[in-house]
């Protein structure tokens, strides 16, 4: 049995997500509503229920329609961020997602849905019951910071902010254009990024606009010159770095660091559980937080993402992607 649930439909798609405990912002209907501007569509709910008792699934995803040679279809996707199938197990976790995977086939065929591009979520750890039958890429590791530690309710104390740089809370709203100008330089630095990532201001809209309370804005500044900051996804126990940028020049590493460190300070006070730092490398990531590291483990887990085609021939017809590129428009920034 399955159901569709669309946005629409707010208190009954929160009604799923509490069945299945989830508070994580990445399935919340808000923030498949705020995705919408990069990929416009529709945004979905499917709710599966096991008929022979291996539990429940619920994986949000946007339709999108697409019209080559004046044929119509559609494919979906995960938004940017993390997502795909979520797993409440009563049974056997590997015969849900086989039997989830049957009906919803069936489902995109009669839809007529040609493919489907799942980012995976890594802190559940869900496409561990799909590796039997999907094509898992990895990506890369990410790394998230565990906050329950006494340490953090000291660092203001001990350390305060450091003599050159000050870390701020800023307006959502009141600041977004000073973070737009470091964030587009950084996407245009790194050459490797897909142009899909240059986010319009009509996505950071958005984002304030659906999630509101939930959306955070944090800025590194050395004298009166913004250095380094970020939008933060916060709900439920964790804490998301969602999207950054920095300027370009001396101090831009130590500022860092102080950012993710009073991030770090300011999610235990308000007492979040973990902070998913992403996928930037280990080493770089242990010595921006050395003072907190040095005491405190990061936990580390892998992104993966998948793509499965529903309808081969035509799926054909809109130019497929090589692994290489599928990483890079599905790999995140």
């Amino acid at each position: 049995m399955y159901e569709l649930v669309s946005a629409s439909q707010t208190n009954r798609w929160q009604q799923i997500l509490d069945l299945f405990n989830i508070t994580d912002i990445y399935y919340t209907c808000e923030y498949l509503v705020s995705a919408l501007k990069l990929d416009p569509g529709q945004a979905v709910l499917f709710y599966f229920l096991d008929d022979s008792g291996e539990g429940e699934v619920a994986y949000p995803f946007i339709k999108r329609e697409i019209k080559e040679d004046g044929i119509l279809f559609y494919d979906i996707t995960t938004p940017f961020g993390y997502g795909g199938p979520l797993l409440n197990v009563k049974g056997d976790g590997y015969k849900l997602a086989a039997n989830f995977l049957t009906v919803f086939t069936k489902y995109c065929h009669a839809e007529k849905i040609a493919a489907e591009f799942i980012r995976f979520h890594p802190l559940l750890n869900n496409a561990e019951f799909f590796k039997d039958h999907l094509d898992l890429i990895s990506v890369h590791n990410t790394y998230t910071l565990p906050l329950k530690s006494a340490i953090f309710h000291n660092q203001t104390d001990e350390h305060g902010n450091s003599v050159e740089y000050t870390v701020k809370k800023l307006g959502t709203v009141k600041h977004m254009f000073d973070f737009l100008v470091l964030y587009y330089s950084t996407i245009r630095m790194n050459e490797d990024t897909d142009s899909y990532y240059f986010f319009t201001n009509d996505y950071f809209e958005s984002l304030v606009s659906a999630l509101g309370p939930n959306l955070h804005l944090f800025g590194a500044y050395k004298e009166n010159k913004l250095l380094a900051a970020c939008y933060l996804l916060a709900k439920g126990e964790v804490i998301y770095h969602h999207l950054s940028g920095t300027a370009e020049g001396q101090g831009v590493p130590e500022a860092e660091s102080e950012l993710r460190r009073k991030i770090a300070v300011w999610g235990a006070e308000n007492n979040y559980l973990y902070y998913h730092l992403g996928g930037k490398t280990l080493d770089g990531l242990e010595k921006s937080l050395a003072s907190i590291t040095s005491k405190i483990s990061i936990d580390t887990s892998t992104y993966f993402i998948s793509r499965l085609v529903h309808d081969k021939e035509i799926y054909k017809t809109f130019h497929p992607l090589e692994q290489t590129e599928l990483i890079k428009r599905y790999g995140n920034v």
